[in-house]
């Protein structure tokens, strides 16, 4: 199978750039005030200017065309193997100087068969290396023979020169290809300067034209930075991890294996640079696990229209949210590494509601939809089992290794509510597969599910109520602070209120939606007999139908459940209102239940998730 070249392209791309990322890496972790501790002023300028050039090397990989990125490393890759020459043409003058006092003369020096064998291996040497510069730099002129400048002392000592002038000749090579080398780059300084000017010309038009947050999207897109990112934080990884696992005696290895991965996951974040890094892996683990989850429930159908490439990024925006508010990289390694434990239960436990979140419609629909397939089934509850049993343990695991406190309350309450919410919807599902093995459909399912899911929103909120009142515990009796403070209003608020407050509407809605099913009248047989014809919202034929005001049948059950979402009829669309209100002279009731209804329709629209998105109409 041939590979496209733009995927080809792709990946040299992401291979080239990520040393830009240890650039930065490294330039962060070092301060040139303190590793200069040079004696004379002079070398500690040359080492600060060398401290801000490689932050301009690095922004240059990052940042330069992948065509002029190749250039780059070619010139890069050939100054390393020059230097590999120079070290070969070192090696053979010390070699000389030791081994060769008295030999020479040309005679002796032909005689000497192992003198004769390290010239023939040095020549071959350094004209493989000049081959391969030459080749590089895409020399074809003769400037590819000024390469072989190191094979002078070679020359040199079968010309019959003592050993004692081989340095001069070797300090000569290397004089020769220094000026070579800067005649080089200042031969194309111009064109260096002329291409960051264009660079930074066009990044000036793209932000007058699109603004800040388009270009560097656009920029994010185009040098792939996620994935030179990933691949940056995991070579670090698990270079961290060797240093550990192989040195002797370490103090880390004595605390047990999960230490172990915890301290080299804080080791790994000590800079912005990594910890952006491990976020940005995160994202991308959180994703794939996501993906295979779906995979795991649908199959190869539930990828097929799957476009949601933004899946993932939650825990890792998390992640960081909660690393720059708890000053991670202000703490020290084992401090970091205990932190980093609490850190990655936060995300384990926004992974696992983010999983239920794909899990549950897939339970439910399975069994609402009468779903004959044993396997998928299975899958769905071994997955759900997995999901409500997973935080319990999340939750032992932690209470053991740190003593309770409000911030760990919430982290805690939030685990233990996914738990709550799965078995719930395992109830749920038990509820539609015995319906499922009825002869005769279920009429109070519908109440029964509402029911559970009441239960288990009140559970929810006596969980919330219970953190808010510990978290005023934790103020007057502790230390208190605004940052405890400001998190527990938004806690009230999002947690408490909004959780009452829609509680609260559901109720509301229900008991309207009763009241109209029981005020419209019931039809007789002779209507149901002279209509002959089925339900509209379940297609099954109607013993039993109410009459809407605009003169529609139904079943009560079906247009109860209707209701319950919106107030109108579901073929004509007009407002179905209470029966009494629709006698003349009534109308300050009817305008009253008007305005019932055009609530109850606000309600439902915004709600409609919470009554099962009639995942039971399908068993009707």
């Amino acid at each position: 199978m041939k590979i496209p070249r733009e995927e080809v392209e792709a990946v040299v791309s992401v291979i080239l750039r990520v040393p830009s990322l240890f650039i930065i890496e490294v330039w962060y972790r070092m301060d040139p005030e303190k590793s200069a501790k040079s004696p004379t002023r002079d070398v500690e300028l040359i080492l600060s200017v060398v401290y801000y050039l490689a932050l301009v090397l690095a922004v240059a990989l990052a940042t330069l065309p992948l065509k002029k990125l190749v250039t780059f490393y070619m010139y890069l890759v050939s100054s390393v193997i020059l230097f590999g020459a120079y070290y070969l043409s070192s090696m053979f003058v010390e070699t000389e100087k030791l081994s060769s006092h008295d030999r020479d003369t040309i005679p002796a020096i032909l005689e000497d068969k192992d003198l004769m064998q390290r010239v023939i291996l040095q020549l071959v040497a350094q004209c493989f290396i000049a081959a391969i510069v030459g080749y590089l730099l895409n020399l074809t002129d003769w400037t590819k023979y000024l390469l072989l400048v190191f094979a002078l002392p070679v020359i040199a000592r079968l010309a019959g020169l003592p050993c004692r002038d081989l340095p001069a000749v070797h300090n000569f090579s290397t004089i020769f290809t220094t000026l070579m080398a800067s005649f080089t780059l200042f031969n194309h300084l111009g064109l260096i300067l002329d291409l960051g000017k264009d660079g930074v010309n066009q990044v000036n038009v793209s932000v007058r034209e699109l603004g800040w947050i388009p270009v560097i999207i656009q920029f994010w897109h185009t040098i792939m930075l996620p994935a030179q990112l990933v691949m940056f934080w995991l070579f670090l990884y698990c270079t961290q991890l060797y240093i550990y696992i192989y040195t002797e005696n370490h103090p880390v290895l004595q605390e047990g294996w999960i230490v172990v991965v915890l301290a080299s996951i804080g080791e790994c974040c000590a800079t912005p640079v990594s910890l952006f890094a491990l976020c940005v892996t995160i994202s991308y683990v959180s994703y794939y696990i996501l993906t295979l989850t779906k995979l795991y429930l649908q199959g190869q159908d539930g990828l097929a229209h799957d476009n949601d490439n933004m899946r993932g990024w939650t825990e890792g925006f998390t992640m960081l949210l909660i690393a720059v508010q708890t000053g991670l990289l202000e703490l020290k390694p084992l401090q970091r590494a205990f932190l980093m434990s609490i850190l990655l239960f936060i995300v384990a436990s926004s992974l696992i509601q983010s999983m239920y979140e794909l899990t549950d419609p897939v339970l439910l629909a399975l069994s609402a939809a009468h779903n004959k397939s044993i396997m998928k089934h299975l899958r769905a509850v071994v997955l759900c089992t997995f999901l409500w049993m997973l935080p319990l343990h999340m939750t032992y695991s932690i209470c053991q290794y740190f003593d309770l406190d409000f911030w760990l309350m919430i982290i805690v309450s939030s685990c233990l509510l996914t738990s709550v919410q799965v078995i719930g919807s395992l109830v749920v599902y038990c509820f539609f597969m015995y319906d499922t093995a009825r002869n005769e459909p279920w009429e109070a399912l519908d109440d029964i599910v509402y029911y559970t899911r009441s239960t288990v929103r009140v559970l929810e909120f006596l969980v919330a109520v219970f953190v808010v009142c510990y978290g005023l515990k934790e103020s007057f009796s502790g230390e208190w602070s605004w940052v405890n403070s400001s998190i527990l209003i938004v806690h009230c608020y999002f947690n408490v209120w909004q959780r009452l407050q829609s509680g609260w509407k559901i109720f509301l809605l229900r008991c309207e939606a009763v009241k109209k099913i029981e005020s419209l009248p019931m039809a007789s047989r002779e209507q149901l007999s002279e209509l002959n014809d089925v339900c509209a919202i379940c297609f099954n034929e109607m013993n039993q139908a109410k009459i809407t005001n605009c003169g529609h049948f139904y079943h009560a059950s079906c247009l109860r459940k209707w209701l319950y979402v919106k107030d109108a009829c579901p073929m004509c669309h007009q407002k179905i209102h209470l029966n009494d209100s629709a006698s003349p002279g009534n109308s300050e009731g009817t305008s009253m239940t008007n305005s019932n209804s055009n609530h109850s329709s606000d309600v439902g629209d915004s709600d409609s998730d919470l009554y099962l998105d009639f995942e039971s109409d399908d068993e009707m």
